[in-house]
């Protein structure tokens, strides 16, 4: 049986992230292998693995006795704690190794750029797609909320596409909400400021090209044509408006990762949402 990976936080009393995990779980038929970390600094300790496993047992103990009381058998799971520094290289070995449907963790807002370092790192490095759950809601499970690239002619960023409103119809289908697409025409704020580019007459212009894939994703995932939101502007700003419009509990969004010095320079849209967006969020390779 397929499994999702949930990187749990029992010092988080709310337990949101274990609430997601059953949602998904469900919606993707599958158990919950729940994990939670420890690591202490045992440097001048004489029995550093004596230490080491009487820390473990503590800390696995006393998450058990939560998990039990969260969880009530609603659905499948095994609980496991792990002493990590590195959480996020962990992680990445356990997905190449094991191959789980996703990985499912907690993202606490601040005014950082992005969430965590070990957020960071799963996002542009974990091969498989990444929930990141919020800490706090905007909207109770009222819609679901795809952003695509319509205009988009590369082979990959098509099939991300595909992929992301696959996903979204599932969630969307477990939670008995509504779907909704959102498609960003890129534009520059400096361009709008100064009248160079009239919104309005490019998303006239950008729907004409492009109606015809609108009318055949609505068609494939059962979307009224009313709840595909085609606007212009800076994309994490334009998504997060139309999920704050439409009551969206969930995004799913795709990125394409980058490697290397790229990626620890250049941020992304994914990351750009994320930071704004006060909801759980999607995130899918291709």
């Amino acid at each position: 049986m397929s499994h999702i990976l949930v990187i749990a936080d029992f010092e988080d009393d709310s337990f949101i992230v274990l609430e997601q995990a059953q949602v998904l779980a469900k919606a993707y038929d599958c158990s919950l292998r729940i994990v939670n970390f420890c690591y202490e600094n045992l440097a001048g300790i004489s029995d550093i693995e004596a230490a080491k496993q009487a820390i473990i047992s503590e800390v696995h103990e006393n998450s058990a006795h939560k998990l039990v009381n969260t969880l009530v058998k609603e659905v499948d799971y095994d609980f496991e704690t792990v002493w990590a520094k590195n959480i996020h290289l962990w992680i990445n070995d356990y997905v190449t190794e094991h191959k789980p449907k996703m990985v499912v963790k907690t993202g606490h807002r601040s005014e950082a750029l992005f969430y965590t370092p070990t957020d960071w790192h799963l996002i542009r490095e974990c091969n498989v797609p990444v929930m990141i759950a919020t800490d706090k809601h905007w909207h109770k499970a009222n819609t679901v909320l795809a952003t695509v690239d319509l205009a988009t002619n590369l082979p990959e960023k098509q099939q991300l596409n595909e992929k992301v409103l696959q996903h979204a119809s599932i969630l969307a289908k477990q939670l008995h909400t509504d779907m909704h697409i959102c498609y960003t025409i890129e534009v520059s704020p400096t361009l709008s400021k100064l009248g160079i580019v009239n919104k309005e007459i490019l998303e006239i212009q950008q729907l004409g090209l492009i109606k015809d894939k609108v009318k055949l994703m609505a068609s494939n995932f059962g979307v009224n044509e009313e709840h595909i939101h085609i606007k212009t502007g800076e994309i994490d700003k334009v998504v997060t408006s139309v999920a704050a419009a439409c009551k969206a509990s969930h995004i799913v969004v795709g990125t394409v990762g980058r490697k290397g010095l790229e990626q620890k320079l250049i941020g992304n849209s994914a990351e750009a949402i994320m930071h704004l967006a006060k909801t759980d969020i999607l995130v899918l390779k291709p």
